[in-house]
């Protein structure tokens, strides 16, 4: 068995086939083959390097995961051509572009007000300098000078640097090599190969490259070119000479003359006897990759030999074919796309055409639309629907394709490319597994296996938060014909965002844990999905989630720790309270304790207490005014009334401890942070810096005592605050 590897065409959608690849090397699954067309062959070369001893970070797989993630705007992939750029800033572009000037109701009135075409005219002679700039630009375009909208600058940039692409690693990797080119002049689909030739669609003939002479003759030709240079050296003398050296100078221009021919007669009979030996045509293999990626129209062709070559999928954007020749009979086909076809975009504006009536879509765009977009659809289509159902009994082809894509062939955002390189590892995963368990009806499982393993909805949860980040980082999310558009505008953090992306955060999480124990697998990075933000052109600057260590306890905040709304600590003596409160301010308070009412089971007690107190109050009146005989017996009245005060208030002192009374607490405040708002977290960093987070995990008040490593916070009974090293020693007091 010999495993090919076949990468479609599909713009920056190629994300998807990274992590589909990366699913299957992790099976094991290494090619001998790899084939593929456009941005399948950027990626394919770059894994036709190989993976060596597996210790290099830039060869091979992990290599062009690294290239992926370092693009972050379109910018990074491919760029306007100078008069592209040009024309779009031009002011009667821009004009003839406006919705209101394409609107033929309002075109229509605008030119009958304005005396038709007269006012026009009037219109276009205000811009006659404009029009001067737009003429030079697209005679440019008529004279051939400019023949692409963008160039692939920044990826050829990469292809030739060697950190980035190893030519040299490429052809001793042993991994035969086929990325697909189309020439312009012959109309030939014909292959690059991991030596830098050019192999026919036969895949059994190379183009050759023929010398003009062979290696005998070729002192002869040189012989001949220093005599023409002698030659055109007397000529130009001749020209500024004297009349009086005229004669000589046309003199050795005679002998020169004779000599070349006599010498070019020499060199036709060395020719004829000595016949230039044809050789397989040498190219360069980031020329080669170019070639196949430069989609008509979007990028200029790329000169191979004699040829001008452009993207092969043109005629083949799955070269399953070209794979089979190779030698593959076990073969993993990963498609950039899914089966749709992207809205319509107009060639010069890039804006969605809303439909091809007559005043709306342009000859361009109707040209365009049926050969690159529905031509190109149905050309893939074509390719792997044979493969589907396998009908090469020597030959078994895997389909791995998206069942839904996010973004068009053209954006590059680096979130996005994360999102769908963990996609192509799911889908790979789901196809792979469906194919063990059912090899014929392996599509219709794989579909059912993605809904049991919610693999689409991870997928699109990842990318709805990865939109509602923008508001949530204080970024206004605003696309342009479906393009997120960079750099994007400011706008104030909103906290209703944050809530939402924790929220599908944790959904996530969720989602993530069902598919696993369903059988599922995910990238090793998966909990990175939830616990942080996704990546984006801009650098968040705050983390996602509170601070969610242990609560604080006792008299201290240790390293690691939190305090809760409402949640404080408070000194030894229960004197001083330091409290993280739920309006987000951090207060210390002075305690003051005073005794309420009795509990309701005490207080018939405390009411007797009460009357025997002011019965033995009367009595000691009594006695004072009572005549001596009586006086003995109000004594006696006296203690039994005191026994019975006292037998009572041991019996309230046993209820107040089974029911205790109300404590009133008075809370006097002796310092504040400032920091009211929407309250987030009190927590002790380990460095020694105490934070205080809003919601948002903004930080609005920090102790400044970073640098300090294991320092705790701690309520002394003085009522000073104070941060202490682990030592003891005092790194910062509320006091100074």
């Amino acid at each position: 068995m010999t495993i090919g590897l076949v990468l479609s065409g599909g713009g920056s959608r190629g994300n998807f086939q990274v992590g589909a690849v990366r699913y299957l090397y992790e099976r094991n699954i290494r090619p001998a083959i790899i084939a593929g067309t456009s941005v399948g062959a950027i990626n394919a070369v770059k894994l036709a390097e190989g993976e060596g001893d597996g210790n290099d970070a830039t060869r091979g797989l992990r290599g062009l995961i690294g290239i992926w993630r370092d693009l972050i705007v379109e910018s990074d992939m491919w760029v306007k051509e100078g008069w592209f750029s040009n024309i779009e800033d031009s002011t009667i572009v821009n004009f003839i572009k406006d919705d209101a000037f394409r609107s033929k109701k309002i075109r229509e009135d605008s030119f009958n007000l304005f005396l038709g075409t007269y006012g026009l005219v009037q219109v276009i002679r205000d811009y006659s300098g404009d029009i001067n700039k737009l003429k030079s630009e697209i005679e440019k375009v008529l004279s051939a000078q400019s023949q692409s909208l963008y160039n692939l600058n920044p990826i050829r940039a990469k292809l030739i640097s060697l950190s980035k692409l190893d030519p040299r690693k490429v052809s001793q990797s042993g991994i035969k090599l086929r990325m697909s080119v189309v020439a312009l002049e012959s109309g030939a689909l014909r292959y690059v190969t991991e030596k830098g030739n050019l192999l026919e669609r036969d895949s059994v003939y190379y183009v050759q490259s023929v010398p003009l002479h062979a290696s005998a003759c070729i002192p002869i030709a040189t012989k001949i070119e220093e005599l023409e240079r002698s030659r055109n050296h007397l000529q130009a003398q001749l020209r500024i000479a004297p009349t009086n050296d005229k004669s000589s100078i046309i003199e050795q221009i005679r002998e020169l003359n004779a000599e070349i021919s006599h010498q070019n007669g020499l060199l036709s009979s060395c020719d004829r006897a000595n016949p230039p030996q044809s050789l397989p045509l040498s190219i360069s293999l980031s020329e080669g990759t170019l070639a196949s990626a430069s989609i008509p129209l979007a990028f200029s062709p790329v000169k191979l030999g004699t040829e001008n070559y452009v993207d092969g999928g043109v005629r083949e954007i799955v070269p399953i074919q070209a794979a089979i020749q190779a030698g593959a009979t076990e073969i993993f086909a990963v498609m950039a796309s899914d089966n749709s076809m992207d809205p319509p975009r107009g060639i010069l504006s890039g804006n969605i055409i809303p439909s091809f009536d007559v005043g709306v879509a342009n000859l361009i765009d109707v040209a365009t639309r049926a050969t690159s977009d529905i031509m190109s659809n149905e050309i893939a289509q074509n390719e792997i629907e044979p493969y589907i159902v396998n009908v090469n009994s020597n030959v078994n082809v895997t389909i791995i394709q998206p069942e839904l894509d996010i973004h068009d062939i053209m954006t590059i955002d680096p979130g996005l490319i994360d999102i769908r390189m963990a996609y192509g590892y799911m889908r790979a995963d789901d196809t792979y597994q469906a194919k063990q368990a059912d090899p014929v009806n392996y599509r219709r499982l794989t579909e059912q296996y993605s809904r049991d393993r919610q693999t689409k909805l991870i997928y699109l949860t990842r990318y709805e938060i990865w939109k509602l980040e923008y508001a949530a980082s204080g970024y206004k999310f605003t696309t342009k014909d479906g393009r997120p558009v960079h750099p994007a505008p400011r706008m104030e953090h909103s906290i209703d965002a944050i809530r939402q992306v924790r929220e599908l955060k944790n959904r996530l999480s969720d989602l993530v844990r069902r598919r696993k124990e369903k059988g599922g697998y995910v990238p090793s990075e998966a909990e990175n999905w939830w616990a942080t933000w996704e990546r984006h052109p801009w650098t968040p600057d705050r983390g996602l989630w509170l601070p969610n260590g242990p609560a604080a306890k006792g008299n201290d905040v240790r390293p690691g720790e939190t305090l809760a709304y409402d949640q404080g600590i408070h000194s030894p003596s229960g004197d001083y309270s330091l409290v993280f409160q739920g309006d987000g301010n951090l207060v210390l308070y002075k305690i003051i304790k005073t005794n309420g009412p009795l509990a309701p089971e005490c207080r018939p007690i405390d009411a007797e207490i009460t009357r025997l107190q002011n019965a033995l109050t009367n009595l000691q009146t009594e006695l004072k005014k009572a005549p001596t005989n009586k006086k003995a017996e109000i004594m006696e009245q006296i203690q039994e009334t005191k026994a019975i005060i006292a037998e009572k208030t041991v019996m309230l002192t046993a209820c107040n401890k089974t029911y205790p009374p109300q404590v009133m607490i008075t809370r006097n405040a002796l310092w504040a942070s400032g920091t009211a708002a929407r309250a987030g977290a009190c927590y002790m960093e380990h460095d020694g810096n105490l934070y205080i987070f809003d919601e948002g995990k903004k930080i609005v008040w920090f102790s400044n005592t970073g640098g300090n490593p294991g320092s705790y916070l701690v309520v002394q009974d003085d009522g000073n605050v104070v941060m202490l090293r682990p030592d003891g020693s005092v790194v910062w007091s509320l006091r100074g």
